[in-house]
């Protein structure tokens, strides 16, 4: 059998790796962190807090985006989305190294100009190409609309943050924004905790969860969901693997 030399192996190997990279560069998570999640509170010394500064970041607009993004500052469309209005929310990232200080990033809820909402876009693409171990989601989100008027629709960039253990507390005044974030702009590799307790499961919010269930599930390899009442949920998702 032939067998080519060693150094043909590896340079064939590299060549497949590069090849490969420059083809999904943009979809290919780079940076691994710990944990994420959101701190309504008053930051700790032991954190290193990074705020976006103006003109760090370069972005080209054309006509129509600049003018979109216009219209979404005039009607303070925010960033995230709270159970409680909280003074201020920092995203708060630990890294894998536990010698190295956890990062608060800090962002406008409420962006004032195109310079912020530059700032924000940047800042979510570098976070759409990390990879979470653990992330605790609770009474605050990433608001769906606001992620899509940033992006506006731009195919280039998987709008997604990469989780590979979330548990999610859903809450009764942002829950179709949390099923909306949850269908639309995450991937969980590992397991998926939600939990509905102390929420008021409506038909209506019972039928779009179903829906992502069914239509959304490959995206979770294992989940668990926590909820008072479960047997209509489960009486449809039986009905669907009988006629299968």
């Amino acid at each position: 059998m032939f067998v080519l030399p060693t150094e043909v192996q590896l340079d064939l190997t590299n060549f497949y790796f590069y090849n490969l990279i420059n083809k999904y560069e943009g979809e290919l998570a780079r940076m691994k962190f710990n944990s994420f999640y959101f701190n309504d509170t008053n930051p700790k010394s032991n954190y290193d807090i990074i705020e976006p500064k103006s003109g760090v970041f370069s972005l080209t607009l054309n006509d129509q985006l600049k003018n979109k993004w216009q219209v979404a500052i005039d009607r303070s469309i925010p960033l995230l989305l709270h159970e409680f209005k909280p003074e201020r929310t920092f995203v708060v990232i630990s890294t894998v190294d536990k010698k190295t200080k956890s990062l608060l990033l800090k962002l406008p809820n409420f962006p004032k100009n195109i310079e912020e909402m530059i700032e924000i876009r940047c800042c979510l693409e570098h976070l759409f190409k990390c990879v979470f171990v653990g992330a605790y989601i609770s009474t605050t989100i990433f608001n769906p609309e606001m992620i899509n008027i940033l992006f506006d629709n731009d195919k280039t960039t998987p709008l997604q943050f990469n989780f590979q253990i979330l548990f999610l507390y859903a809450k009764n005044k942002i829950f179709e924004n949390v099923l909306k974030f949850v269908s639309n702009h995450l991937t969980i590799s590992k397991f998926f905790n939600i939990s509905f307790i102390g929420v008021i499961i409506t038909e209506q919010r019972t039928n779009i969860l179903f829906n992502i269930l069914i239509n959304e599930g490959n995206k979770f390899s294992k989940i668990r969901l926590e909820i008072s009442n479960l047997s209509r949920l489960y009486d449809s998702i039986i009905n669907v693997h009988k006629f299968r």
